[in-house]
C-alpha cells in the first residue's frame, strides 16, 4: 500500500497538539514530537515532520569515516546497542535538512571569527579562554569549545546568565533571550555558554538549513520537514538529560564548516539543497506537477492543505499522510491546494 500515515515518536521535547492539529486528529496527550515516514521501508533516507516545544541537546553528527570508526570501536568494547552510553549505534553519517513549517528558531555551525569576537565582547565571556581564537583564528576553535565545556563554576554560569537578561540591543537580543530561556530548564549547564558563539536563526515557513556532519547545533523550538541520511549516531555535548559525550563532541566537531546557509522556498516549485547529493527535495505550493523519469523511490509528504497525487488512480493526501513510490519508470501528477514535499532518491544502497 504506498499510502503511510507515518509512525510517532515521543520524546519530552516535543509539542503535546502540534502534529494532532496538523493532521486533524485529536491528540494522544502525551508529547508527541516526530513523525517518521520511510523508516519501515528500508529506504535510503528517513523523512520526518518535528514538532519542538522545548529546546534539544547541543549536539553533531559523524561523517562515513567517523561514523564507521566509532561504531567498530564500541562494538570492539562490547558495548551493547540498547546501552544509554552508546554513541554509534550504526556505520552511517547523517546530514540533515530541516525546512520550516512554521516560525523555527535554531543555533546551527560557529560564527565567523570576527562575530565570535564581538560575541566575546558582547557577552563578557572570559577573555583568556579566547586568546587561542584571537591568535590562531579557526585553528584555536577546538581549544576555546572544549574551555567553555570544561567550565564547573555555577557562579560563573550565572553570571552570563544574568547578563543574557540584560538589554544587549537589537543585534544580540533575540540571542541572549533564548539563552535564557534555555537556561530555565539547563541552568548549570556549561554548554549554554557556547551559545553565543554560535549561528542563531529564525526561519520562516518554506526557509530551510542544511546541517552537514560535524556541525553543532540546538533546534530551539518549532515545527518543521526534516530529511536526513538514516544514521542513529548522535554526539551530545549537553543541555539534555540523556547520555552526553564531550571529549567525543570535540573530536568530531568540524571547526572548519562552513555557516550553514538559509534557503527561501522563492517558487510555487521549489527545489532545495542537501541533504545528500543523489537526493532531491522540492517544496510544491498551490500548484500542479508531472514527474515523468527514471528515479526509483519517491515520497509525497503532504502538510498543509489538500494534496493529491494522481497514479494509475487518484488519491488523496491529508496532511500528515505521505504517498510512496518505488518504480523504476515514472509518470505521476502532484496537484497540491496548500503545501507538499516531494522528496526523490536511489535504492537503499547500505
Amino acid at each position: 500500500m504506498p499510502l503511510l500515515e507515518g509512525t510517532l515518536k515521543y520524546y519530552d521535547w516535543g509539542s503535546k497538539t502540534s502534529i494532532a492539529e496538523l493532521r486533524r486528529i485529536p491528540p494522544s496527550g502525551e508529547p508527541e514530537a516526530e513523525l517518521w515516514f520511510g523508516a519501515e521501508n528500508n529506504l535510503p533516507w528517513l523523512v520526518k515532520i518535528l514538532a519542538i516545544q522545548k529546546p534539544l541537546s547541543l549536539q553533531l553528527h559523524p561523517n562515513p569515516e567517523q561514523a564507521v570508526k566509532g561504531f567498530e570501536i564500541e562494538e570492539a568494547r562490547g558495548v551493547k546497542q540498547d546501552d544509554p552510553r552508546r554513541l554509534y549505534r550504526d556505520k552511517k553519517a547523517k546530514s540533515e535538512l530541516v525546512c520550516a513549517l512554521t516560525p523555527f528558531k535554531a543555533f546551527c555551525g560557529l560564527r565567523k571569527i570576527d562575530s565570535a569576537i564581538e560575541a566575546i565582547e558582547v557577552f563578557d565571556l572570559p577573555k583568556e579562554i579566547f586568546s587561542p581564537l584571537l591568535t590562531d583564528g579557526e585553528k584555536g576553535w577546538r581549544k576555546v569549545i572544549s574551555d567553555l565545556l570544561s567550565k564547573e563554576s555555577n557562579q560563573e554560569i550565572e553570571s552570563f546568565i544574568n547578563l543574557c537578561k540584560t538589554d544587549l540591543g537589537e543585534s544580540w537580543g533575540k540571542t541572549a533571550e533564548e539563552i535564557v530561556k534555555i537556561s530555565k530548564i539547563h541552568k548549570t549547564d556549561s554548554s549554554i555558554m557556547v551559545l553565543p558563539l554560535m549561528n542563531y536563526y529564525e526561519l520562516d515557513p518554506g526557509d530551510a538549513i542544511h546541517i552537514e556532519p560535524g556541525v553543532a547545533h540546538i533546534y530551539v523550538q518549532g515545527m518543521a520537514v526534516e530529511v536526513m541520511e538514516p544514521g542513529d549516531n548522535v554526539v551530545r555535548s549537553g543541555l539534555t538529560k540523556k547520555h552526553t559525550d564531550k571529549k567525543e563532541f570535540l573530536s568530531i566537531l568540524d571547526v572548519n564548516a562552513e555557516m550553514p546557509l538559509v534557503q527561501n522556498a522563492d517558487a510555487a516549485d521549489h527545489q532545495y539543497t542537501g541533504p545528500v547529493d543523489d537526493l532531491i527535495v522540492r517544496r510544491i505550493e498551490d500548484t500542479k506537477i508531472e514527474v515523468n523519469d527514471s528515479r526509483s523511490v519517491d515520497l509525497i509528504l503532504a502538510t498543509n492543505g489538500m494534496s493529491k497525487v494522481e497514479y494509475g488512480e487518484e488519491t488523496q493526501l491529508k496532511p500528515g499522510e505521505a504517498f510512496l513510490i518505488q518504480e523504476e519508470d515514472l509518470n505521476y501528477t502532484i496537484h497540491t491546494e496548500g503545501n507538499a514535499f516531494l522528496v526523490r532518491g536511489e535504492p537503499y544502497s547500505y
